[in-house]
């Protein structure tokens, strides 16, 4: 029997292969909208997501350019509107601010963040964080899962197997069942544990959560499970009760945790139709494959007459259970992918298609064991303890598809992350040319931006696996501002990623990859600009005169420039500085200027004084496109850089 339980824990991972995604609570709308633009602050930060979220686990945080957070209340929630959390902000002036958010899905736990920008006055362009954020895949997270399925599927397999198909087992076997009952209900705990280190909760504040209540009522019924087995007694219909009340108990349990799940995520009237499904798609995989890796080491190696028969009601049950599992995991993939186009335009859609394929597999298994090794029972039971046990390899092999896809958030989830500006992206290599390295900075203004390094072997192109992956960040203009660093995490497509608000300030940066491997390490330099957040211009025409354009600058500055004449040759760049009262502002030093053609290196320009905040710079500038760069420090220290795209 002890065979029973091992059989019984690897048919089980074919379980995780029945399940949904995990749920993901993603944005699904804001208020101020991503990339909106106010003319007044906003009182409240007002998110929506596509599942409910555990409010007091998220976050909403709102930061000024430099990563530093404004004034702001608690979240809270809105009556009647589950899916929305709302956070109070005080005063801000204008400007572009960025919302950076963090949730725990009520559902089932899972971490999502990201970010998006608006602006106060001033446009925010895009400025988007481009992606949606989740911690790497638990490993103890996958373990707890991978337990729970395997007592339930363990349960649910002898609870059928031993009153139906195989009625003759002893009661001593009752006893092992203590062993999926124990392992089911560490699964839980451990699930527990690794929601509650994700959520990143204290453990006092994780158990008064909906998450912690969720495990209770997946905990419940196998506390019943473990009183049906001290109870059983001796007597065979105290056994055969027993076992139908742990059948019964161990459905209950796969009930709650779908309950629990993405199934019962969805509001409206198809709610319970998608529990219902799933739930039969569980104890049905359960049942199935459960029921196999009971049955195998059960039927021994000598045939019988009684085995022979056992086998063919179990073979005609398992008929029904592939039909059940084919037709609700079909109905959940319709629900979850959205169309035929998201199976191959998406991860997610990619994964269930591997996923159809390995079912496909096991009915062809299924089928040679029912149209070949069934007949055969009462001669030889080898062919079905082969083609049985090849059933069970292909179940374990679906539990790495299924660990990736309930990481991913299904396909027709909706989401606002808008589509941000091209990242700044640098490359280089160390100075031994022995790792190239690919950086890619997004959205490469100052504050919050995602990091994402490619890394490859020099000579052969390969991707390079590190040990560890961190950043070192330098101001190459500011002595006075201190090194700071940040460590990458690896990613499932290969490359490493992570979030920080390490570029603060816009200018250029020196970036140090720093790549591990073992006791090698190796050092790539690298070179970034990091572009001012993009501001409101205003263009204003009269006949005879050169085009102004009025730049918005924080505070309710503005400044004033103009090329003379405007068009191809020697121009002089008027470039006038007026506080927010309307007058020139008086600035202690000369400003700078740089010209330059999209993607060149910037060129100095002459510059001279006009006025105490009007400067002048010559530029030989020739037709096309320009872009223009204007730097002047206050007399408060304050440094106030902008850009000007202009075309000749």
């Amino acid at each position: 029997m002890i065979r029973v339980a091992r059989l019984g824990l690897i048919a089980v991972a074919i379980l995780a292969f029945g399940q949904a995604a995990s749920a993901h609570a993603l944005l699904s709308a804001s208020d101020p909208a991503s990339g909106a633009t106010l003319d007044r602050p906003p009182q409240t930060i007002t998110l929506t997501f596509t599942e409910e979220p555990e409010p007091s686990l998220s976050s909403i945080r709102v930061l000024l350019p430099t990563g530093q957070p404004v004034s702001q209340g608690s979240i809270q929630t809105i009556p009647g509107r589950p899916r929305t959390l709302q956070v109070s902000v005080g005063p801000i002036a204008a400007g572009v601010y960025t919302v950076a958010w963090r949730t725990v899905s009520k559902v089932d736990g899972h971490v999502t963040g990201g970010a998006f920008a608006f602006g106060v006055g001033t446009s925010p362009a895009n400025a988007t964080l481009p992606q949606v954020v989740s911690p790497p895949p638990s490993v103890l997270g996958g373990a707890a899962r991978w337990a729970f399925y395997a007592g339930l599927s363990v349960l649910l397999g002898a609870s059928w197997v031993w009153t139906i198909a195989l009625p003759s087992v002893s009661t001593q076997n009752g006893r092992w069942l203590w062993i999926p009952c124990l392992l089911a209900l560490l699964g839980v705990v451990a699930l527990g544990e690794s929601q509650r280190q994700d959520a990143a909760a204290p453990l006092a504040q994780f158990l008064n959560t909906s998450l912690s209540r969720a495990l209770a009522w997946r905990i419940l019924p196998l506390l019943g499970v473990a009183a049906a087995l001290a109870a059983r007694g001796g007597t065979e219909r105290r056994w055969r009760l027993s076992l139908w009340a742990i059948g019964i108990l161990a459905a209950a349990g796969a009930l709650a945790h779908v309950v629990a799940g993405h199934a019962a995520a969805a509001l409206g009237p198809w709610r319970w139709a998608n529990v219902a499904a799933q739930w039969i798609h569980v104890v049905s995989v359960g049942a199935w494959l459960g029921g196999l890796a009971v049955l195998i080491p059960a039927l021994g190696r000598t045939p019988s007459d009684a085995k022979a028969g056992a086998v063919r009601r179990f073979s005609g049950a398992a008929g029904i259970l592939l039909v059940l599992v084919a037709a609700t995991g079909t109905l959940r993939a319709v629900n979850e992918v959205g169309g035929w186009g998201q199976l191959t335009a998406t991860a997610y859609g990619r994964l269930v298609m591997l996923k159809a394929a390995l079912l496909l597999l096991l009915a062809i298994l299924g089928g040679v064991n029912r149209f070949r090794s069934v007949p055969r029972a009462i001669q030889t039971l080898a062919g079905l303890r082969r083609i049985g046990a090849a059933e069970l390899a292909v179940g374990a092999l679906t539990l790495a598809v299924a660990a990736t896809l309930t990481q991913i958030a299904p396909a027709n989830f909706p989401t606002t992350q808008a589509e941000g500006p091209p990242p700044l992206v640098a490359t280089g290599s160390d100075f031994a040319t022995t790792t190239h390295v690919r950086l890619e900075v997004a959205p490469g203004y100052p504050g919050p931006n995602g990091f994402t390094a490619s890394l490859r072997d020099f000579d052969t192109g390969r991707p390079v696996d590190a040990d560890r992956v961190s950043l070192r960040f330098t101001p190459r203009d500011r002595p006075d501002i201190g090194t700071s660093s940040l460590d990458l995490a690896r990613s499932t497509d290969g490359s490493y990623r992570g979030q920080g608000s390490n570029l603060s300030l816009e200018g250029p940066w020196a970036v140090t990859v720093q790549v591990e491997q073992g006791a090698n390490s190796v050092e790539v330099p690298l070179a970034l600009d990091v572009r001012a957040q993009p501001q409101r211009i205003r263009t204003i025409e009269a006949p005879g005169q050169p085009t102004l354009y009025s730049i918005d600058l924080s505070g309710g500055r503005v400044l004033d420039a103009y090329l003379d004449p405007g068009r191809a040759g020697l121009n002089e760049v008027h470039a006038t500085y007026i506080d927010a009262a309307g007058h020139e502002m008086p600035l202690p030093q000369l400003a700078t200027m740089t010209a330059n053609r999209p993607g060149g290196t910037p060129a100095p320009l002459p510059v001279r004084r006009f006025g105490p905040g009007h400067f002048i710079g010559d530029a030989q500038l020739s037709r096309g496109e320009w872009d223009l760069t204007f730097t002047v420090t206050t007399a408060a220290g304050e440094v106030l850089r902008s850009h000007l795209p202009v075309r000749l």
